[in-house]
């Protein structure tokens, strides 16, 4: 059987023909990417086209700090033991607090190290050994923290400047648009899960999405979605409390007796959840998506129950012109809303390296 002699740039241009923003196409690009992949370690392409797998799992580990401002965030910078520069990524966590400790953005930011990509992988503000306060900060403050994280890595010789980008999980995926409208430094963006609704809008998805998990019936569910609306009104106006927490209080006493949704609600009127919602507003990433002209790559978990997939991706393919935008959307239908998987990460790999 003899050997095919396929140079590494005319594989990649047959990824990309088929790369589409379309989800019907997803499934068939995974499918030739792992062929082409086990081709490869078949030995059946050419020698010539340089492996992304198997190059080793050895990085070293720094720890670093860099500032936005006042504010002082503690990273690790992973960089892998092979020939540099390296294309880089800085990590955007998602809601609350998230630390390096957090076993899903830890084992992406590992899995891309061993993959031979350079990864900055910092405790989010207010988290871990970082400084500031999450609870207070805007989406501007972490698009800036973002940012300042890119200008870490554009200073150390051995990343490469015009490979750097951002890879958001959750509600990093709402932080990722505004960092990249604002830093042209940014070459590109990976959204792991991030809804595309506005933020007060997805705030009520997940609420209701934890009464459908609870399996509380409709009506339930119905007071559960006015609470959160009474919560999200006080917050904004300063008006409403009492009504709020008698209906809180009811709820609590009544039919909702016992259940642990309901527990998570402001119960003072001085809680910081009211100043965190007067801070980030309605904030809507797609405002700031649509400004990019950037790769971007948004991935997602068909059985995901913290967003509604099917409402982020509608808006994607509405309000997204695909001729400014290159943009590629994947959707894993048997995983979740913190999917980890080998195949996307090889995908990733080679979609950075090769300009996307």
């Amino acid at each position: 059987m003899g050997r095919c002699s396929f140079t590494a740039r005319q594989v990649r241009a047959v990824i990309f023909l088929l790369r589409s923003v379309s989800l019907k196409l997803d499934r068939y690009i995974m499918k030739l990417f792992l062929m082409l992949k086990t081709l490869l370690a078949l030995g059946l392409f050419a020698a010539s086209i340089p492996a992304v797998w198997g190059q080793g799992d050895k990085y070293s580990e720094t720890q670093v700090s860099f500032r936005n401002g006042e504010t002082e965030i503690a990273a690790s910078l992973y960089l892998p033991q092979k020939v540099e520069p390296f294309s880089a990524v800085v990590i955007v966590h998602g809601s609350g607090n998230s630390d390096r400790s957090n076993a899903w953005t830890l084992a992406y930011a590992k899995a891309l190290a061993k993959r031979g990509i350079a990864v900055l992988y910092p405790d989010k503000r207010g988290a871990g050994a970082s400084k500031g306060d999450w609870k207070t900060a805007s989406f501007s403050d972490l698009a800036g923290d973002a940012i300042a994280g890119v200008e870490l890595l554009r200073n150390d010789k051995r990343i490469d400047k015009a490979k750097i980008g951002l890879i958001g999980f959750s509600q990093g995926g709402h932080t990722i648009p505004l960092a990249a409208s604002l830093s042209p430094q940014i070459a590109f963006s990976i959204s792991i899960s991030g809804s595309t609704v506005p933020i007060l809008e997805q705030i009520a998805d997940e609420i209701e999405m934890s009464a459908e998990r609870a399996v509380l019936n409709p009506e339930q569910i119905i007071t559960v979605r006015e609470i959160n609306q009474r919560a999200l009104n006080y917050a904004l106006t300063g008006k409403g409390w009492d009504e709020y927490k008698n209906l809180l209080d009811n709820a609590k006493n009544g039919s909702l007796k016992g259940h642990k949704i309901v527990e998570g609600f402001p119960a003072t009127a001085d809680h910081w959840f009211a100043q965190h919602i007067r801070t980030i507003g309605n904030y809507d990433p797609m405002l700031y998506w649509a400004k990019l002209s950037h790769p971007v790559l948004f991935v997602y978990g068909g059985q995901d129950t913290n967003i509604r997939v099917s409402k982020s991706i509608s808006r994607i393919e509405k309000r997204l012109d695909p001729g400014k935008l290159d943009y590629t959307l994947m959707l894993f239908h048997k995983n979740g809303h913190t999917l980890f998987r080998d195949d996307l990460l090889d995908f990733m790999v080679r979609w950075i390296r090769d300009g996307n």
